[in-house]
C-alpha cells in the first residue's frame, strides 16, 4: 500500500528525476574537465615540439642522449620535464631522442610517423609500459618542400588520471548523498503538497447517507485541490438532492398505494362479514376494481416514467396535424368541463403538422388539460391555443385557476410533488401527470415551462419541432 501511494510515486519521480539532471550535469562537468586537460596537455606539448623544431637545435640533433636531455634542460627549460622526446628523420629513424624513451614502447611513436609525413600535425593517446596512459604529438619539419625530420614529444597522463579519478569519486558519494537529501525533501514537499487531499478523504469519510449536507471545506477554490473539492461538494449536492428525491419517492408510492389497499382490505373484510345479497356484493367488487385499476394506473405511470429515464419509451412516430388533433381533444374533454360549470375553449392555427407519438401526445395534452380543469374553480374559463414559434409549434393550455405559488414552481414537474396534498388527493391526483407530460415533452425533442400565480392562473406551454414539410425555408 505504501509503495502505492501518490506521495511515494511522487518521490521517487522527484528523485529519478533529478538523478538523471545530476548524472547528466556531473557527466558534462568531467567530460569538460577531461576536454580542459588534454586541451592544455596538448598546448604544452606543441610547444615544446615547436621549440625543437627550431633551427637553433640543428648542432645537438645527433648527439647522445645523455647530452640531448642536457640540451633539452637547457632550451626548453622546466616544461620539457618528464617528457618523452624523439627527433625522426624522413626514414623514420631515431636521430635523437630522450633517455626515458625506455619507459615507453617507441614503436608507438613512430605509427604517427606516417601521418606526419603528410603535413599533418598528430595527437595521440596511448598505453605505454610502464609509463602508462600518455599523450604524444608529433609535428612534421619541412625543408624545401620535403620532410626533413619528424618531432615527437610525449608525456605521461598519470598524474591528469589521477585528477579526473579524484573527481569521479566526489561526484560517486556527492550524487547518493544528494538524492538521499533531495529525496527527503521531495517526500516532505509531495507531503505538504498532498496534505489537503488527506484532508478531503478524512472529511469523505464521514459522509454518510444520513449527513449527506455535509460539504468540504474550500480553502482556495482556485487552486487544483481547491476545484477538486469544489466538484466533490457539487456532486454531493446532486447527491443529496437523488436520496431525498428517493426518499419522496417511496414515501410518497407507498403513500399512494397503501390508501387502495388499505380500501380492498376494508371491503373485503365487509363482504365477508356483512354481505349476504348479490348486489352488495357487486358495489364491494366493483369498489375493488376501481381500486385497483388506481394501482395499477399508477404503476403504469411509473413504468412509463421509468423507460424514458432510460431513453427506452416506444414512441410510434407519425405526422400529425396539430390544429384538428388538439380540437377533437378540447371536445373529448368538454364534458369534464361543464360538468364543473367550465368554459373550455381553443384557438388553434391552420396546418401546423409535428412528427410525433399521436397516443403519447394525447396524453400530454390531456393531462394539461386536465390539470386546468381540476384547479380552475367553477365559472372559470380554460384556453389551449395553438401558432407557431421559430420552427416550433407552441402549444399554450391556459387557466384562470387558483395559481401556482413561487416556490413550488422548481418542483412542479418533480415525481409525486403536490403543491396542497389534501386538495390534490381531493381532486385524486397521484403527482405524477406533470412528471410524465414532460418526459412525453422531452422525448419528441421538446421542452415544456410554467407560468404561475398565485390567484391568478397557470399558463403551461409545450415547444415541439415541426415537420420539415412547415419549417421556413
Amino acid at each position: 500500500m505504501f509503495f502505492k501511494s501518490i506521495r511515494f510515486t511522487l518521490t521517487l519521480w522527484y528523485s529519478a528525476t533529478l538523478a538523471v539532471i545530476l548524472v547528466l550535469f556531473c557527466t558534462g562537468i568531467y567530460l569538460s574537465f577531461r576536454q580542459q586537460i588534454f586541451r592544455e596537455v596538448d598546448r604544452e606539448l606543441l610547444a615544446i615540439a615547436e621549440a625543437l623544431a627550431s633551427p637553433t637545435l640543428d648542432p645537438f640533433r645527433d648527439t647522445a642522449p645523455s647530452v640531448f636531455d642536457k640540451v633539452l634542460d637547457d632550451f626548453v627549460g622546466p616544461k620539457g620535464a618528464g617528457k618523452f622526446v624523439q627527433i625522426l628523420d624522413s626514414s623514420g629513424a631515431v636521430k635523437a631522442g630522450s633517455k626515458n624513451l625506455d619507459e615507453v614502447s617507441s614503436p608507438i611513436f613512430k605509427t604517427d610517423m606516417y601521418a606526419a609525413g603528410r603535413g599533418k600535425v598528430v595527437y595521440s593517446t596511448r598505453e605505454g609500459s610502464p609509463a602508462g596512459l600518455f599523450r604524444s604529438i608529433s609535428l612534421p619539419v619541412f625543408a624545401g618542400g620535403k620532410l626533413r625530420e619528424v618531432i615527437q614529444v610525449g608525456t605521461s597522463l598519470r598524474d591528469e588520471i589521477e585528477d579526473l579519478d579524484r573527481i569521479v569519486v566526489v561526484f560517486l558519494v556527492t550524487i547518493p548523498l544528494f538524492l538521499l537529501l533531495l529525496g527527503a525533501g521531495g517526500w516532505f514537499l509531495a507531503g505538504r503538497a498532498l496534505k489537503p487531499v488527506e484532508f478531503i478523504t478524512t472529511s469523505a469519510r464521514k459522509i454518510t447517507a444520513e449527513n449527506l449536507g455535509l460539504r468540504l471545506v474550500v480553502a482556495n477554490p482556485r487552486d487544483e485541490i481547491g476545484r477538486l473539492a469544489e466538484t466533490f461538494n457539487a456532486t454531493l449536492a446532486r447527491l443529496e438532492e437523488s436520496f431525498v428525491r428517493t426518499r419522496r419517492f417511496s414515501v410518497n408510492i407507498s403513500h399512494e398505494l397503501r390508501t387502495p389497499l388499505t380500501i380492498l382490505q376494508g371491503n373485503t373484510e365487509i363482504g365477508l362479514k356483512c354481505a349476504n345479497e348479490p348486489d352488495e356484493f357487486r358495489d364491494i367488487l366493483q369498489s375493488n376494481l376501481d381500486e385497483i385499476s388506481r394501482m395499477s394506473n399508477i404503476l403504469e405511470r411509473l413504468l412509463e416514467l421509468s423507460r424514458a429515464d432510460e431513453g427506452k419509451l416506444a414512441l410510434v412516430i407519425e405526422e400529425l396535424e396539430l390544429s384538428a388533433f388538439i380540437r377533437e381533444l378540447v371536445l373529448e374533454m368538454q364534458p369534464l368541463a361543464a360538468e364543473k360549470k367550465i368554459v373550455l375553449s381553443c384557438a388553434a392555427a391552420d396546418r401546423l403538422n409535428v412528427q410525433g407519438d399521436r397516443k403519447r401526445l394525447y396524453q400530454l395534452l390531456a393531462a394539461l388539460v386536465d390539470n386546468a380543469i381540476r384547479y380552475t374553480p367553477a365559472g372559470g374559463d380554460v384556453l389551449v391555443t395553438l401558432e407557431g414559434d421559430a420552427g416550433r409549434a407552441k402549444v399554450s393550455v391556459r387557466d384562470s385557476g387558483v395559481g401556482i405559488a413561487m416556490e413550488d414552481l422548481p418542483h412542479i414537474f418533480d415525481r409525486f410533488y403536490r403543491v396542497d396534498e389534501a386538495r390534490n388527493r381531493a381532486h385524486g391526483g397521484s403527482g405524477l401527470g406533470l412528471s410524465l407530460a414532460k418526459s412525453f415533452v422531452l422525448a419528441h425533442g421538446g421542452q415544456i415551462e410554467v407560468e404561475s400565480a398565485p390567484g391568478q392562473g397557470s399558463i403551461f406551454t409545450v415547444y415541439l419541432p415541426l415537420a420539415a414539410m412547415d419549417i421556413p425555408g
